[in-house]
């Protein structure tokens, strides 16, 4: 018998005290460079040690501090491309504590050699352009000082008041400038200088008018200068983001693309991370230990499981690969990484690794708080439906399907009134000591329909892959069908 993951996973302290506000979970670039940012990403080794290292990570950090300090030709332009919550803002983060810090920061060489980081901090600005405001600027209380423009917030994050003052005409007028005076800025030294939502920002400054143009236009411009001045020199390094053209802010992403697309020779695009590695950035965030033999020994008792089973169930999980799957995603289900990273990442209102993270911190939460239960693996059906406010919060309100809310006092779990029909049932199989197999079933059917908002989105091979465990009968889906009032199999 597969050891319960409560023998072989430790949560981080502050996953199991409940500290789960929305910032642990949702990286500001505007916060960390104003020193406000939560601990976890205000300090450098705290943060260096819950990230994992992805190979875009690495490469990022690579390709950016190789060129600055000489032992790599690197490229002078970087654009990270990935969907909302993918990962680019907290790679910007370590871009940032980086140029800070320098080699001072503890563990860093696991995600580069450190002659490729500088023996000192270098200057850097990192501008969630998101945060700027064109009309009513940003204004700097330790100086007095309101920037307006994206050349106005690089100078002034550079300069501070001396680099602020080269620009202060251009920045006032929004009118961009040229690289001469960017180049006055950057005195030659080492610099990075890291653009985060672009095409947000682009959408606002339409609506500022600028002589015969308008703000846009001279966002575009100060791209061009800021990329040319790049690409001639050495000592500095330009990293933008974009999201895909299908996101919010499609249209200006491509507008970006088109304007600047003569600079696409000198530019690289990285994307922070995969789909497999997701698995080890939402582990190496929410555990600080997990066995590792546990984890293997885990993918082959589940593959065994699955061969010997004469269910209908997916080609391919009977596979080596899909042990693997389910070894890399230990103490996770894989097909509830899927779930999220795929099926639930298509609605726009969720992204996908800081969603992610935030459900799933919630669920080992909800988990640990009975540890008498044996759970060999993290299924989707242990997700909290109904149960856990927030969890269900998460799943319907955030998602903007509150209608949803009605098949899960319907099928789930009803905490006023009639209870629901997996609970009246689960009061037959837990009388006889088992699962509460009903709310298995309904919650892992829930799941697999919120995308479509349909009542039922999965296939019964799919559902019979995401409910199957070594050492139980996986008859109670039968059951389920059965005694399900209008069931459709």
């Amino acid at each position: 018998m597969l050891p319960t993951v409560f023998t072989t996973c430790v949560p981080r302290e502050e996953i199991l005290a409940g500290e789960l506000s929305l910032d642990l979970f949702a990286a500001k670039l505007r916060l960390v460079v104003e020193g406000k940012a939560p601990h976890v990403y205000q300090d450098s080794a705290t943060f260096f040690a819950n990230t994992f290292a992805t190979d875009g990570l690495k490469s990022l950090i690579a390709e950016v501090f190789g060129r600055l300090v000489g032992v790599s030709v690197g490229s002078p332009i970087i654009r990270l491309e990935t969907s909302f919550g993918g990962g680019k803002t907290h790679d910007e983060i370590a871009l940032w504590h980086i140029a800070k810090n320098g080699r001072e920061i503890p563990g860093l060489e696991r995600f580069v050699n450190l002659n490729f980081i500088p023996d000192r901090p270098i200057q850097v600005a990192a501008i969630a352009c998101q945060d700027l405001d064109p009309v009513n600027g940003v204004y700097h209380c330790d100086t007095g000082i309101t920037t307006y423009t994206l050349w106005g917030e690089i100078a002034y994050q550079i300069g501070g008041v001396a680099g602020y003052s080269l620009l202060k005409g251009s920045d006032e007028q929004r009118v961009s400038p040229g690289t001469v005076v960017l180049e006055r800025i950057i005195q030659n030294e080492p610099t990075v200088i890291i653009l985060d939502e672009i095409a947000r920002h682009l959408r606002a400054a339409k609506a500022t008018k600028v002589a015969n143009s308008n703000l846009a236009e001279q966002v575009v411009a100060f791209l061009f200068s800021l990329m040319d001045l790049a690409a001639a020199c050495n000592n500095l390094v330009f990293v933008y983001t974009l999201a895909s053209s299908s996101d919010s802010f499609g249209e200006e992403t491509t507008d970006i693309r088109e304007a600047i697309s003569a600079s696409a020779r000198q530019e690289r695009v990285l994307k922070p991370s995969t789909d497999i590695e997701i698995y080890n950035i939402v582990k190496q965030r929410l555990f600080s230990s997990i066995d590792a033999s546990a984890a293997e020994n885990a993918a082959k008792e589940y593959l065994q499981t699955y061969k010997a089973s004469r269910i209908n169930l997916p080609d391919g999980c009977k596979d080596s690969r899909y042990a693997e799957s389910i070894a890399a995603s230990y103490p996770f289900h894989p097909e509830l990484f899927n779930l999220l990273t795929k099926k639930i990442a298509s609605i726009p209102n969720f992204q996908r690794t800081r969603g992610a993270l935030r459900l799933f911190a919630r669920v080992i939460r909800n988990l640990w708080q009975d540890t008498k239960t044996w759970i060999p693996l993290i299924h989707p059906h242990h997700i909290p439906l109904g149960i856990e406010e927030e969890v269900t919060s998460d799943l319907t309100s955030r998602l903007e399907r509150p209608l949803m809310r009605i098949p899960i006092v319907a099928d789930i779990y009803n905490p006023d009134g009639r209870e629901a029909h997996a609970q009246l049932q689960d009061g037959e199989w837990t009388a006889a000591g088992k699962p509460p197999f009903s709310t298995w079933v309904a919650r892992t059917i829930f799941l697999h329909s919120i995308n479509q908002g349909i009542v039922a989105g999965i296939r019964r091979a799919e559902l019979n892959l995401s409910l199957l465990t070594p050492g139980l009968e996986i008859g109670f889906v039968d059951t389920y069908f059965t005694n399900r009032p209008n069931s459709d199999n």
